[in-house]
């Protein structure tokens, strides 16, 4: 075969295969066509589907909208509860009152612990914990606060309602000294807006509270003994009331204490700590002052040797100035005072200006008061043989001299006649 003939033979061969390759390839294309054909449904597959969809909805139609409605209306539920769920909450109407005592007097009592329980677990809550943690926190669960302490988002949920707590506060403006149908309020105040309760106050209306048994200071005063001791002009009054170490009375003025007369008024005063002590048994005094007239008081003359006693004053003082060659004095009685105690001791003093005339025609004078204090006997006179020295410091000053006697006590003695 020659050359030229052995390459047509080459070119024919070459040929054959090349469309050998392309039916192949030609055959293959079909083939994939018809398996994506068999996989895609066709035209009438999909009409049917489409008549069955709408034959169904025909035919249960009602159902149909129904179900739609009730998927929307969950869906929407689900929004407004989340809503509702992060705005804060009322805690008013969770409070429980109770009121005790007495009219007038009456205390509140409330569920103050369940209302702290409550912010509380509002408050863990609305920082992200569940149900069931964020009540057990707020009931101060050991167990699970060590739980979510050491975990590290829950611990940072932790400070946040920790401080959501912070942020409320709840109070009653008045808790005692309460009256039947006056109200008293219940308020909540929050420092954040982002707090678990809303801000808000409640009025309750106080009720049930007990009536006093009404007593008055005459009912007190047939319980007590008060007499006037002393004498006329000097007297004091005595108040025998301890009754269960309580004291009933106490006088008005402490003035009237002293130097009593007869015929003066002495209002007494129930002693506040004694009515305190009454209301707290369910009693109430409905006048606490009663009005004596003192009457009763010896007259100082009464005593027998009571004028033996300005005579003992008299040598007192002399005693003390006696002349000699350097010095002359001359004495001059400037008043009486006398101050009674426990109506059987006596204080009896005499004010007397000494002159002291020294060599040279000097002179000076000072105010001086002199005398003693006695026991009165059971015989209505006075024990001089025990009777004790009283004096004081010389001054120039008379007047300031009497003011010190008043603030001790005494009181200007002028003698009585028959």
């Amino acid at each position: 075969m020659t050359e030229e003939e052995k390459n047509v033979v080459n070119e024919d061969a070459l040929t054959d295969e090349k469309l050998v390759h392309e039916e192949t390839l030609t055959d293959e294309k079909v083939v994939d066509s018809e398996k994506r054909e068999e996989k895609l449904p066709n035209n009438d597959s999909v009409k049917e589907l489409s008549n069955k969809l709408q034959l169904f909805y025909q035919t249960h139609k009602k159902k149909v909208i129904a179900l739609a409605t009730i998927i929307v209306l969950a869906i929407v539920s689900l929004f407004i509860f989340n809503y509702l769920d992060s705005q804060p909450k009322s805690i008013v109407n969770e409070v429980k009152v109770e009121f005790s005592g007495y009219d007038e007097s009456g205390k509140l009592s409330y569920n103050s612990d369940d209302i702290a329980e409550l912010v509380a677990e509002l408050a863990y809550r609305k920082a992200g914990f569940n149900k069931s943690d964020a009540k057990a926190l707020a009931q101060h669960d050991p167990v699970v606060y060590s739980t979510v302490s050491l975990d590290k988002k829950s611990s940072f949920k932790l400070v946040t309602a920790e401080n959501l707590i912070k942020s409320v506060r709840f109070e009653f403006d008045v808790l005692s000294g309460l009256k039947n149908g006056e109200e008293v309020t219940f308020l909540v105040t929050t420092t954040s807006k982002h707090a678990p309760v809303k801000a808000e106050k409640k009025k309750f209306k106080v009720q049930n509270l007990k009536e006093y048994e009404k007593v008055s200071a005459e009912d007190l005063l047939k319980e007590t003994n008060v007499s006037f001791i002393g004498f006329n002009g000097y007297g004091t009054i005595s108040i025998d009331d301890k009754k269960n170490n309580q004291n009933y009375f106490q006088v008005s003025n402490k003035e009237k204490l002293f130097n009593l007369k007869n015929g003066d008024k002495v209002i007494l005063y129930v002693n506040d700590n004694y009515a305190n002590s009454l209301k707290s048994s369910g009693k109430k005094i409905d006048n606490n002052t009663v009005e004596l007239t003192v009457s009763g008081l010896k007259e100082i003359k009464d005593i027998k040797n009571f004028g033996d006693l300005s005579k003992k004053n008299d040598d007192y003082v002399k005693s003390e100035y006696k002349n000699d060659e350097y010095s002359s004095y001359t004495i001059e009685p400037q008043g009486n005072y006398m101050k009674i105690k426990n109506s059987n001791s006596i204080s009896f003093v005499t004010i007397y200006k000494i002159t002291t005339n020294g060599s040279g025609n000097s002179k000076t004078v000072t105010y001086k008061y002199y005398g003693y204090s006695v026991f009165l006997l059971s015989n209505g006179s006075l024990d001089l043989d025990t009777a004790t020295k009283i004096t004081g410091f010389g001054t120039k000053d008379l007047e300031g001299l009497k003011a010190q006697l008043s603030t001790e006590g005494f009181k200007a003695y002028q003698e009585q006649k028959d």
